[in-house]
């Protein structure tokens, strides 16, 4: 029973210093984060959109196949 105390006592005692450098580097950044002016990100919008169509190609490849189709 003393050998297991004895065991887990520096697991223990390792575990607290870091969970102190946790809140610390927790504290830390939330005070950081507040004393810094955020300005606002400027997003650039592209009025031409990356893709086309698919509906109106898709048309136009039907009518051509029937066309193709009375000739």
């Amino acid at each position: 029973m003393i050998v297991n105390i004895i065991r887990t006592t520096p697991g223990v005692l390792m575990l607290i210093p870091v969970f102190l450098l946790s809140l610390w580097m927790r504290k830390k950044k939330a005070l950081r984060s507040t004393t810094e002016a955020q300005e606002p990100e400027e997003i650039e919008l592209d009025s031409d959109p990356e893709y086309e169509n698919v509906s109106h190609t898709a048309a136009q490849t039907e009518d051509r196949e029937e066309q193709g189709d009375m000739v």
